[in-house]
């Protein structure tokens, strides 16, 4: 029998112990067991309650919300909340930035030949279908949050801007190490009609050229590894990643998602597609809808990045408000006006009060001082260009395709899935509720972030459903997504939970302190992080409170002018505005005190970074400054001095 020494047993067991402790520390978290307690699987208000088990990442079961329920569990309260799959981002450019291509990969020609009348072996510019996105992605944790907080659990990191870009990965958007964070690699092909770096090609037809250029030689290098193996006549094939990368599409095993917006170029990539003999996808599609009916017919997939650009104003916009108005004017009885009570007599002992006759009663003078305003309004305007009305109804009536064309898509029966392009989760989700506002039916657009979304980038199996074996990916919804009030209440993703507060909406009611007005030119400051910003209020309030007005604000892209409305309750003026900023929508909200000719508070402002907040201080312009300026302009304008 082994005797062992003296205190070498203990030490022994406390080494193990140590070993263990290290294994336990490096091995990846395992999430906890939820139960998602009293929760509606649909949106109606009288929807069944379910309780959801959600276990080492798994959904394992949806029981009734009066079933017994396992032991153990972390039990979260639902209170009747939305439980939907959590949202599918089928676009998304993030996680790493997509690399230039090096576009010569054979030996320099010598410098001594003659001039070369073939291009060379091995051009690659643009082409790079070896690059490989799960190699690479790492979503940094403030990157990830806009698309958690927006209720999305995965997204696919996809490369783009070059012909042959590589292949993208479908991820998810929770914490984790990159290993960990990889759903499904290779999912898609990436293509489009751009090619980064000088020299051929950078023009379309060469675009064409390239791709069928490196097609053929994608099918020669097959033959020739062929006829390698089988030792037949034939030069030993080059070592080539691109060529070797090429394989599944050529045989058709992988999709190309191809970059296009305009009807032509989606025709373009069909043509190429049958001639070169690959599997095609649309990538933006714009104006897929002019060609809707042969992508039904080809079953071509259409990921639409909704990137619709400024919105135009609407040129009838005047015309319809006044129709509006009028409408709600004539469904206003007009009111009795009571018999003017006779005059008081004067006293006999007392004269008659005497009348200036030059002095204008105060309703005169807020008269003049409206027409007065109203005449430099005009005499501006007339040194204004404004396009021709015809010009103004052909770009708002070419915008308002764009932006129907998901509308168009699904009356056509055609497939399409939501991605975020070059923007976020929570920009998308904006988008998609605009469309939802101006006629998409919201099962359609939940479809296009869940269960279309989860079929087209081949995660069916595990994503976009609430079913007993899908991962526990999916998030609880204060109201239906598709309104502009619905917050994310809780986010699960692979079973790790994500837990929001749910702040109620500020809303003011009341009526303005007597003497308060937020009317005038406000000179403004705001001060943050990232330092001091000069701005300019233009406002006007009606006597109950109702403001509407201008934001004019200096950056490095010059000038900015927002239109903002709000509201004054006592002292208290909240104003809110948005603008797009490369496709990107941000938001802006003031929040200050008005006390005589200053205002303080605070403003936010929201977009593609996340929320910032600075502090606001400014002062109103005197109303003789006003017009002394007005009138110097005027004078510059006319050339008099």
């Amino acid at each position: 029998m082994l005797r062992l020494p003296a205190g070498l047993l203990p030490a022994l067991l406390a080494s193990a112990l140590v070993a263990l402790s290290a294994s336990a520390q490096n091995a990846a978290p395992r999430p906890q067991l939820h139960i998602l307690h009293d929760v509606r699987l649909t949106d109606a208000p009288d929807a069944p309650r379910h309780a959801l088990v959600l276990r080492d990442g798994r959904i394992e079961s949806v029981l009734d919300v009066a079933a017994e329920l396992p032991a153990g569990a972390r039990v979260i309260d639902g209170r009747g909340m939305l439980a939907l799959p959590a949202f599918v981002d089928a676009f998304a450019q993030a996680g790493f930035e997509t690399p230039t291509p090096v576009a010569q990969q054979d030996a320099p020609p010598s410098e001594a030949s003659d001039v070369y009348i073939d291009m060379r072996v091995a051009n690659r510019k643009g082409i790079q279908p070896s690059f490989r996105a799960a190699e690479v992605f790492n979503l940094a944790k403030d990157k990830s949050a806009p698309w958690r907080e927006a209720g999305f659990g995965a997204l696919l990191a996809a490369p783009a801007g070059q012909l042959l870009a590589g292949t993208s990965a479908l991820c998810v958007t929770r914490e984790a190490a990159a290993r960990d964070s990889i759903l499904l690699a290779d999912v898609f092909a990436h293509a489009a009609f751009r090619a980064t770096g000088p020299g051929y090609p950078s023009t379309l037809i060469g675009y064409h050229a390239q791709l069928r250029q490196f097609f053929l030689d994608a099918k020669h290098h097959a033959e020739l590894e062929q006829r390698y193996e089988q030792r037949r006549p034939g030069p030993r094939p080059a070592h080539d990643a691109e060529l070797a990368a090429s394989r599944p599409i050529v045989r058709k095993e992988l999709r190309v998602m191809c970059e296009a917006d305009s009807a032509q170029d989606i025709q373009r990539w069909i043509k190429l597609a049958d001639e070169l003999g690959f599997e095609l996808g649309i990538v933006g599609g714009r104006e897929a809808w002019k060609v809707a009916a042969e992508l039904k017919g080809r079953d071509i997939p259409v990921v639409l990045t909704l990137q619709w650009g400024d919105e135009p104003k609407d040129p009838k916009e005047k015309d319809k408000k006044g129709k509006k108005d009028a409408g709600e004017a004539k469904e206003k009885q007009p009111e009795s006006k009571p018999e003017s009570a006779p005059a008081a007599e004067t006293k006999q002992d007392e004269p008659p009060p005497e009348k200036n006759p030059d002095e204008k009663k105060p309703d005169e003078k807020k008269a003049d001082e409206k027409k007065a305003d109203e005449k430099k309004a005009d005499e501006k305007k007339q040194w204004e260009y404004e396009e021709p009305l015809a010009v103004r109804e052909a770009k708002r009536a070419r915008w308002v395709e764009g932006r129907d064309c998901a509308l168009r898509l699904h009356e056509a029966g055609v497939r399409f899935a939501f991605g975020s392009g070059s923007g976020n989760g929570g920009e998308l989700l904006k988008k998609v509720r605009t469309l939802v506002e101006n006629g998409l039916p919201k099962d359609a657009a939940l479809a296009a972030l869940t269960s279309s979304a989860s079929q087209l980038v081949g995660a069916k199996q595990h994503l976009g459903s609430l079913i007993a074996g899908f991962d526990a990916t999916l998030a609880l919804w204060t109201d239906i997504p598709t309104k502009k009030d619905a917050k994310v209440a809780w986010l699960f993703v692979d079973g790790f939970p994500h837990e929001y507060e749910i702040k109620a909406e500020e809303k003011l009611e009341g009526k303005p302190d007597d003497g308060v007005d937020a009317s005038g030119v406000w000179d403004c400051e705001t001060k943050s992080d990232q330092g001091a910003q000069k701005a300019t209020l233009t406002l006007k309030m009606t006597p109950e409170g109702e403001v509407t007005g201008t934001l004019v604000t200096s950056g490095q892209r010059g000038e900015r002018t927002v239109d903002v409305k709000g509201t004054v309750v006592g002292k208290t003026l909240v104003l809110e505005g948005s603008y797009t900023m490369r496709d990107t929508e941000v938001t802006t909200k003031w929040k200050v005190e008005l006390d005589g000719g200053t205002l303080r508070g605070s403003a936010t402002m929201r977009g593609p970074w996340g929320e910032t907040t600075s502090e606001v201080s400014g002062e109103r312009k005197p109303k003789w400054l006003e017009d002394e300026a007005a009138y110097e302009g005027e004078e510059a304008c006319c050339g008099h001095k």
